[in-house]
Formats: C-alpha cells, sequence, structure tokens
C-alpha cells in the first residue's frame, strides 16, 4: 500500500471514531522504541490536518531494568531537545525499585508506566494518553488471552480508544497498521531508534509468541494477522448480540431465579458477566465452575468459594452472593 494511501486511511480511521481533534491534549507514551517514536513524530511533524491537529505533551518512564537504559535516555533526551518548540511539555522519569523485581517483570514495569502516565496527564492537563500498540501487538494479545485461558470479552484485544479513567482516555491510533506501514505515515523518515534486546529473551511468552510462534503460523497462511483478527472481531460482534440475553440473565441470578440447569458454557458466561459488572476480573474458570456445581447440588442449602483478594462466592438457598472478608 502506497505511503499517502496509508496516511489518508489512518486519518479517515481517526475521523470516523473520533480518536482526537484539535481540542485535545494528548501525552504519548514515548519510549526510544522504533513504534513510539513513529508515534510522536507522526503527531508533532504538524501533517496532520488542522481540525486535528492535537497540543501534545511526551513521557518518557525510564524503568532502569536494561543494561542500555542510559543511551535510550540520552536518545530520548536528544528527542525532545528537538522537538521542543511542538511539545507543550516533555518530561523523562526514572522508576525507583526497591528490590530489582525478578518475576512478572513486564506486568510491574507496565503498571508503574501507566501510572506515571496518568499523573502526568494530570498535572500538564491533558484529556488522552496515546500510545503505539500496532495490529502485530494486537494479534499477540489475542493469542496470548487465549492461550492464557482469557474470558470471551478479552479475546476482542486491545480497543482503538477506551476510557482509562473518569478524566483520562487512552487511545491506539495505530493498532489498524502493521509495524511495516509506520513509516508509512511520516513525511520525513527517522533514523534512529533502540531497539530493545530484551524482545528475544524467550523467556517471555510474549517474546516466544511473535519471534516463533505466530512466524511458523505465517507459514501456513501469510495472512494469520489479518485472520486473527477479523476473528477477535466477529467474536466481538456476536458478544455485542448476546449482551441483552446476558444481561437478563445477570438480573435472574441476582434475584436468585437463574436456572442453574442451563448449559454449563452459557451459565460461565453469565457469572463473568456479573462479576466483572462488579469490577472483578479475576476468577478463574475453575472456581466458576466449582459455583456451578455448588448451585446445581439439590442436596445443600448453603456452600462457599473461596476467591483470591479475600472474595468468595456464598450460596444461601437459591441465591449466590459475592461476599467481600477483611484480609
Amino acid at each position: 500500500m502506497q505511503a499517502h494511501v496509508v496516511r489518508a486511511n489512518l486519518i479517515q480511521q481517526i475521523r470516523k471514531e473520533q480518536l482526537f481533534n484539535d481540542r485535545d491534549h494528548l501525552v504519548v507514551a514515548v519510549s526510544g522504541g522504533y513504534d513510539s517514536l513513529h508515534l510522536l513524530y507522526w503527531l508533532t511533524e504538524l501533517g496532520l490536518p488542522a481540525d486535528l491537529q492535537p497540543k501534545v505533551s511526551a513521557l518518557y518512564v525510564n524503568h532502569q531494568l536494561r543494561d542500555d537504559a542510559k543511551s535510550e535516555e540520552q536518545l530520548i533526551e536528544k528527542t525532545f531537545a528537538k522537538l521542543a518548540d511542538r511539545l507543550q511539555t516533555a518530561e523523562i522519569v526514572r522508576l525507583n525499585w526497591e528490590a530489582q523485581p525478578t518475576s512478572a517483570v513486564e506486568e510491574q514495569a507496565r503498571a508503574k508506566r501507566y501510572a506515571e502516565l496518568l499523573n502526568f496527564a494530570r498535572k500538564v492537563g491533558a484529556n488522552k494518553i496515546v500510545t503505539a500498540h500496532h495490529q502485530g501487538d494486537q494479534v499477540e494479545t489475542i493469542l496470548y488471552k487465549l492461550l492464557r485461558g482469557g474470558q470471551l470479552s478479552q479475546l476482542g484485544g486491545m480497543a482503538r480508544q477506551m476510557e482509562y479513567t473518569d478524566d483520562v482516555d487512552l487511545i491506539r491510533p495505530f493498532l489498524g497498521l502493521s509495524r511495516e506501514q509506520l513509516s508509512a505515515v511520516l513525511h520525513t523518515p527517522i533514523t534512529e531508534w533502540i531497539e530493545d534486546y530484551t524482545n528475544q529473551d524467550r523467556r517471555y511468552a510474549r517474546n516466544l509468541l511473535r519471534g516463533d510462534v505466530l512466524p511458523m503460523l505465517e507459514r501456513i497462511n501469510q495472512r494469520v494477522d489479518q485472520n486473527i483478527i477479523k476473528f477477535s472481531e466477529q467474536i466481538m460482534a456476536l458478544e455485542q448480540l448476546a449482551t441483552p440475553v446476558l444481561a437478563e440473565k445477570v438480573d435472574d441470578l441476582e434475584r436468585g431465579t437463574l436456572d442453574w440447569t442451563e448449559n454449563e458454557s452459557i451459565l460461565v458466561l453469565v457469572l463473568q458477566k456479573w462479576l466483572n459488572n462488579q469490577d472483578i476480573f479475576n476468577v478463574k474458570d475453575r472456581q466458576l465452575l466449582q459455583a456451578i456445581t455448588m448451585m446445581r447440588n439439590q442436596n445443600i442449602n448453603r456452600g462457599e468459594i473461596l476467591l483470591a483478594d479475600g472474595l468468595s462466592l456464598l450460596r444461601i438457598k437459591n441465591q449466590l452472593n459475592l461476599i467481600k472478608k477483611d484480609l
């Protein structure tokens, strides 16, 4: 696809989904990597239509976990200086760790990074955080959730736009682009970035997916990325159609009138929706199946399934309750 077509399609998508306009103030989540630098330059090279050109600030979070963190920070300092007249505010934050994480490193780093992004957005008065996630990241996310046994709703992958907090949204305008297409969004190509060497570490599941699994799948079908995303979109469309039915069954559950003899997979979806409505997302399918078995047991009127974080599912006659215990 020619560069001008890629740019035109991206602008059309932004207008269609109202991702941002000239009244918005965006915070770009910047790393020294290829993807995020393309995002930063795209938003600041003044090539957007005037009615879409937002105010732009940028934050770089140095996790201080990689050997090349210093050289990456130096690149960002140089980049921020180069774009100083086009950025409202730019800041570098260094994370401090009480102890170097040895497990769930990516998850912990992500949580700290997004907390810093949110604090920075509020400090500078921005209303949206923007990240450079692209189509390849979306495919990895969908496969990762599928392999981990994620809920049906999670197989939709990352949303292009979502309400992150009451006052700040999170947007991902590049989700419809492949990594190879990112260079097409700029009129002047970038020539310097940092390749994260930890992306080659196969101990991390996403790296294994990106480096080994997906290339093998592409040998079967070169359109595997597009097909996975299409499949995910179809699942989400079906979920949208099922939403009114699920809502009715959740009401039945809360009234104590849910038919527990229904298909087990349907009951799992009902329980997931009921729990999600209460901001509970970390209940395992095994625990949901235990709850269904408990509610189907006609020989008891009371039972309890212990969950994580001091939560439990408590049966009293035909009623299933979510209980929060003091830890």
